[in-house]
């Protein structure tokens, strides 16, 4: 696609640029004041000043790598880790009658190597990833699945930035609408740069999503996406935050140009440390979204993300995320649908070498426009999709080994008949080695 090779060589451009104004401001902001600590995965942001942290955890120019981890050679460091899962499934193919149950064996791997520079000030990584499954019963679901990134880490005391790329052939299914396992692939691209002032701050955070899909009567839904964030934040105390957020998205279809979109969208955000276990951050705003073709409804509407965090002890934590956002549609036709998301994560130390693990989310999916399906009256579609699992691990006496056994119950129920809803168990055991 030419204008995928636009975007992203915009993206490198915005980069470089982003760079340069760092360095040339950077005697402006060389000593870093006592502020606030961040972090969270919501806004992808390391944290953009501190106190004692900023200073001992490189957010001041300082080391942020941990070394003595993997296998060390010369000034690189490896990281390989294997896995093997036996699984059952009672329902492979997610159908709402007629259900099919197998037995699937799994092969994960991975290998990371990193390359910290200037005594651990910045980083280079490179990784790579494999999940392979074989079905006992139907072989035609047996799949591979690869991906390679790569990112490099630079961290001054005027700025500190991130940036990373990952490639993924997979075919896994792709978000919840999809029941069938979908043949793709997915190129994620994310930059972060961060510029502490003394209580003022600046991000501006990058991310390019191109998704192909490879079977052609999926390929009208290859579109790549472009997302600008440009954030300015102040510290409202010793450890809170106040941020403003703009945003730009660029949608671009190369097949059916027509579902072409651009959205702009304000976030006012919080975050920070309530106590010195629990972290969060909170963002609400408006996102407008315009479609290329007049007919293809418009989102305009309200948007909201938030995470918090309560570390119960050094190895035991709970984390509730939350979002709204419209998410783009392959249902007849539709332009989005708005996705309501909660979802909690829990990891409780339970005896010396065993943990408990526990994961829930739960979606509501409401549809852009009112559909005519499977011949039934018109109306909105509107789906719930759940996702529940609790596991154990036990970690063997070598601290490199560990045992898992767990369960998962997902499924969809649908106000529109036929098709639509699903539920699947799974319960898996597994062992997995790192080093």
């Amino acid at each position: 696609m030419n204008k995928i090779s636009v975007k992203n060589i915009f993206f490198a451009t915005s980069v470089l640029v982003s760079l340069s104004f760092a360095w040339m401001v950077a005697p402006a902001f060389a000593d870093v004041s006592s502020t606030a600590v961040t972090s969270g995965s919501t806004a992808h942001s390391q944290g953009t000043k501190a106190s004692e942290q900023y200073e001992n955890e490189g957010r001041a120019g300082g080391p942020i790598y941990d070394y003595g981890k993997g296998i060390q050679i010369g000034p690189a460091h490896f990281i390989p880790s294997i896995g093997y899962d036996y699984a059952w499934l009672d329902n492979v193919f997610y159908d709402e009658r007629g259900t099919k149950s197998d037995y699937v064996n799994r092969l994960n791997t991975d290998i990371t190597g990193e390359l910290p520079l200037g005594g651990g000030q910045h980083l280079i990584s490179m990784s790579y990833v494999t999940s392979t499954e074989w079905f006992e019963r139907f072989s035609s679901q047996d799949h591979t699945d690869q991906t390679v990134g790569a990112g490099i880490k630079l961290n001054y005391v005027p700025f500190s930035l991130n940036v990373e790329d990952h490639f993924q052939r997979t075919v896994d299914r792709s978000g919840t609408e999809f029941t069938a396992r979908i043949p793709r692939d997915e190129n994620t691209s994310h930059g972060l740069l961060e510029i502490p002032f003394s209580q003022f701050f600046l991000e501006t955070e990058v991310f390019d999503l191109n998704e192909d899909y490879r079977n052609p009567d999926q390929i009208t839904f290859t579109h790549n996406d472009l997302g600008i964030f440009q954030r300015a934040g102040i510290d409202i105390s010793g450890n809170n935050q106040f941020l403003v957020e703009y945003g730009y998205k660029n949608i671009d279809y190369s097949g059916t140009p027509e579902r072409n979109a651009t959205a702009n969208q304000f976030a006012l955000g919080l975050r920070g440390n309530l106590t010195e276990r629990v972290t969060y951050q909170i963002w609400g705003g408006a996102q407008y979204r315009i479609y290329d073709l007049d007919s293809l409804p418009d989102f305009n509407g309200f948007i909201m993300r938030g995470a918090f965090q309560y570390a119960i002890s050094d190895t035991s934590h709970v984390a509730l995320k939350l979002d709204r956002t419209p998410q783009e549609s392959t249902f007849d036709n539709q332009s989005f649908y708005v996705r309501n998301r909660a979802e909690i994560d829990w990891r409780q130390q339970i005896a010396e070498r065993i943990f408990f693990n526990t994961r829930e989310s739960l979606d509501y999916n409401e549809y852009s426009r009112i559909t005519v399906f499977n011949s039934i009256k018109q109306q909105t579609r509107r789906d719930y999709t759940w996702q529940a699992g609790a596991g154990l691990e036990y970690q063997l006496p070598n601290n490199l080994t560990s045992l898992t056994l767990d369960y998962r119950f997902n499924g969809r129920v649908s106000n529109l008949d036929g098709s639509l809803g699903y539920d699947a168990q799974e319960i898996t055991a597994g062992i997995r080695t790192s080093f």
